[in-house]
């Protein structure tokens, strides 16, 4: 007999402790949950709560406040406390469950209106508007907004009048208020709630009573119909003992400042101040950095990064480094450690309030950007909430440029964490704005591509994959997006710079982010911002001399930054040329970018992708800033720090001088032209006079339209020609190029006649439709060279080529420029009727 055998089943994996499915739950799961708790469930879970540490047991209960509807709540008594379910309810519960826990524990709940007679649906609105009507006209009958002292009695009154009448008090407190009409009401001597020395109401007896009781109902109601808010009573208590005296009546607690709320107001001010004075110190040394840089001419690879460490390790420089990260370090580690005290106090106090959202910017600076993002998220995770309503006097400033200022450094922060891995960094960049997804006025006034929360993780994943058109149209969009989007924006531009460095797509890039640099001041800082933020990472990094961790950092991340510098020197040089443009932020914080480019690029080795990225950044950060930040230190007084600094890269003494005397010229020249340091010196070596007619090699080169490995060879081919060919072009040309004249078309003649063979290579490179790094020239470039190949013969054969180009490209932007090279060698009418026949108007032309 054969006896039949099942298979085994495995046994089922244990479910995880409750404690773990809680953190993080949803509203449905963390309520679901709860409910389904039997006795000895929530033994268990009172067991595993104890066990975890202050701090995570704490913010486990806070996260539960703002998900759990009252009765829930009501059965975390016995694992959290109820004084401590109590006290979290109070801070971070939405209103109405706030309301409906303390109704269910006992507690006190604002005065209440009777709604009198039920009205039928359909009238209750037009009834209300009557109602605000009334209001409207009896405040403008009875001179209310005049300051007579009669005023708060006046409007007791009328209150006393409408107790009935939910919409006509609302208004009239609305009206009461933006004329400071609450103000007499409650102030210290001729209020309603004024009392005498010895403590009675100044106003008494029967009278007196009745018209506080009619202002503070009326109050009260105003509260529930959201025209005040209970944080903003709280806030006003803090030194108003009338507005105390109110938010008692109404049963508004957490009210006036404790010890503990003082106490925290004073050490926040005081390690703010501490990380203001060490964040100026090392904003100045970075500024003088990029001045020495700047004025230190064309330096290779090895010879930036030894520049850069003699600078940092001179007398005095490394400790206000240092000094800055300690105290970034400091502010971070006291409000971790204090972060419910701080939160408590300010609720109750506009002060600590107020430091608060100074302190998250700080935060964000030090490289701190994660956790002042969770804190944003705490204050305006749940609308409604004690902790909301206390910030919001600071909404503005919340969901403005400080919000897309945290975004980015937390993108920073977290992408760094990862090793520059976008995919891996994706679940945390999305967790980290997880609890911002239900704030209020984040999503208003849709537009640049974000209408939701979901669309903005979207966007994470598709510029992680290396898609910009998301952020194409955030940046289209960027003027008049709504605050998420924004930030957003931040968040986009950091990682579309970090994949652009890493897949080869810098032109993509840069093309996806002309929106944010034409968008006027607003989004040329949101870019330099971005980039400080990426600076700011690399010098932690290399805070402490840590090598290995500012290696990973220069490897994977640095490239980034050499992206987005190109993007904001972009952005800096189209707002110059605007009318009334305001660089001065994005210049002042290049200058740490500048520094940190050039220690990166010699730790990432080789040619490739991400060195070049770095090189090409550096050099579009010198022709942004050139002449931005020269006056930073005084030239005479430095001149010997500079040498010094100089001889550190092992410079030779000829070269030195070299650069002492025109280093900064020859910086933006070769950074404009796209000639690398290395490039640079062998130049300047065959041919020293090259120290003095930097400018004017540019703008034969610019006449041709050549650029790096290109004006190298042309430079090569002149001095084969003539080895002084540098002092033939100074004695031709000599300061014309510096005063602004344009001697690029007779440069070119000077060339074809003395220097033919030079000539005749430059021709050659003109007529390519791309430029040396393989991108496509502009119409406008490509004008340029067509028309240098016509600018021979006689003025009428030279005009009848030109419309030959004319007619052969529709290009409009083509056709501008050739017309403007025509007239710039023959001012006639006859060129200007000429562009009017093919689309171009004579005021087009420069």
């Amino acid at each position: 007999m054969n006896a039949q055998v099942s298979a085994q089943r495995p046994f089922d994996p244990p479910p995880p402790p409750v404690v773990d499915t809680l953190q993080g739950a949803s509203r449905d799961t963390a309520n679901a949950t709860i409910a389904g708790m039997d006795a000895a469930a929530i033994d268990t879970l009172r067991s595993d709560v104890q066990a975890l540490p202050a701090s995570e047991r704490q913010g486990l209960l806070n996260e539960l406040a703002t998900r759990l509807d009252a009765g829930n709540l009501t059965r975390l008594h016995d694992v959290f406390g109820q004084d401590a379910v109590a006290s979290a309810v109070d801070m971070r519960a939405p209103a109405d469950v706030r309301e409906a826990y303390q109704a269910t524990s006992g507690g006190t709940t604002p005065a209440a209106l009777d709604p009198g007679p039920a009205l039928p649906p359909m009238d209750i609105a037009r009834i209300e508007a009557q109602q605000r009507q009334r209001a409207q006209d009896d405040f403008s009958a009875g001179g209310l907004d005049t300051g007579a002292i009669s005023g708060p009695y006046q409007l007791s009154e009328l209150a006393r009048e409408h107790a009935t009448e939910p919409a006509y008090l609302a208004e009239l407190v609305r009206l009461a208020d933006d004329a400071d009409l609450l103000a007499s009401v409650v102030a210290p001597l001729h209020g309603l709630y004024s009392r005498d020395s010895g403590g009675g109401y100044a106003f008494g007896g029967a009278d007196g009573d009745a018209a506080r009781e009619a202002m503070t109902h009326a109050l009260g109601v105003a509260v529930e119909r959201g025209v005040l808010s209970e944080g903003g009573i709280r806030h006003a208590a803090a030194d108003s003992a009338g507005w105390a005296d109110v938010a008692g009546r109404l049963g508004i607690d957490n009210v006036g400042r404790t010890q503990a709320s003082s106490d925290a107001a004073t050490k926040l001010e005081s390690l703010g101040k501490d990380y203001d004075d060490a964040k100026k110190a090392v904003d100045k040394l970075d500024e003088e950095l990029a001045t020495h840089l700047l004025r230190a001419g064309p330096l290779d690879r090895e010879q930036r990064a030894a520049f850069i460490d003699k600078f940092r390790e001179a007398e005095g420089h490394a400790e206000v480094y240092a000094a800055e990260a300690e105290a970034g370090q400091a502010l971070v580690n006291y409000v971790q450690a204090n972060r419910e005290t701080l939160m408590a106090a300010a609720v109750r106090d506009p002060q600590v309030a107020e430091q608060l959202v100074d302190s998250l910017g700080r935060l964000a600076d030090s490289g701190h950007g994660k956790f002042a993002l969770e804190l944003l998220g705490e204050i305006q995770g749940t609308p409604g909430s004690a902790l909301a309503e206390a910030f919001e006097a600071h909404t503005d400033t919340l969901q403005g440029e400080l919000f897309e200022r945290i975004a980015s450094a937390a993108t920073v922060e977290i992408v760094t964490r990862h090793d520059g891995n976008l995919q891996a960094a994706l679940a945390d960049l999305k967790d980290a704005f997880a609890p911002l997804k239900d704030a209020k006025g984040l999503f208003d006034g849709v537009k640049g591509g974000i209408s939701s929360f979901k669309d903005g993780m979207a966007m994470m994943d598709a510029v992680a994959a290396g898609n910009f058109d998301p952020l194409k149209k955030l940046g289209d969009g960027f003027g008049d997006a709504s605050p998420f989007a924004r930030a957003m924006s931040g968040v986009g531009v950091v990682m579309g710079a970090i994949k652009a460095a890493e897949s080869g797509q810098e032109g993509a890039y840069l093309e996806a982010v002309q929106g944010f640099a034409s968008a006027g001041e607003s989004g040329l800082n949101l870019l330099a911002g971005a980039s400080k933020h990426f600076a700011d990472a690399g010098r932690l990094a290399q805070y402490g001399d840590d090598a290995a961790r500012f290696g990973a950092f220069a490897a994977k991340i640095a490239p980034g930054l050499g992206v987005i510098a190109s993007a904001t020197s972009m952005a800096i040089n189209l707002q110059k040329t605007s009318d009334g443009g305001n660089v001065g932020y994005a210049v002042a914080a290049m200058g740490d970018v500048f520094g940190m480019l050039g220690s990166a690029v010699a730790v990432v080795p080789g040619p490739g992708t991400a060195a070049g990225a770095i090189v090409s950044g550096i050099g579009a950060v010198i022709s942004a800033i050139g002449g931005g930040i020269g006056d930073a230190i005084d030239k005479h007084q430095t001149r010997e720090e500079l040498r010094g600094y100089l001889e550190a890269t092992g410079m030779d003494a000829d070269m030195i001088e070299s650069m002492l005397g025109s280093g900064e010229a020859m910086n933006n020249v070769a950074a404009g032209l796209g000639i690398s340091g290395e490039q640079w010196q062998a130049m300047l070596a065959s041919d020293p006079a090259l120290a003095y007619a930097p400018y004017v090699f540019k703008s034969v080169a610019d006449g041709y339209g050549l650029q790096g490995d290109q004006a190298v060879e042309l430079f090569k081919r002149m001095h084969a020609e003539d080895p002084q060919a540098m002092l033939a072009l100074m004695r031709e040309f000599g300061e014309k190029p510096q005063a602004g004249v344009d001697v690029g078309l007779l440069a070119r003649q000077f060339l074809e006649q003395n220097f033919p063979d030079a000539h005749a290579y430059a021709r050659s490179q003109e007529t390519s439709a791309t430029r040396p790094d393989g991108s496509s020239k502009t119409p406008a470039e490509i004008a340029e060279g067509d028309y240098a190949g016509i600018r021979s013969g006689k003025n009428s054969e030279i005009y009848g080529k030109a419309e030959d180009l004319l007619r052969a490209n529709d290009n409009h932007d083509y056709r501008v420029r050739v017309l403007e090279l025509l007239y710039a060698d023959n001012r006639s009418d006859a060129v200007l009727e000429l562009g009017i026949q093919y689309g171009v108007m004579p005021d087009e032309l420069r």
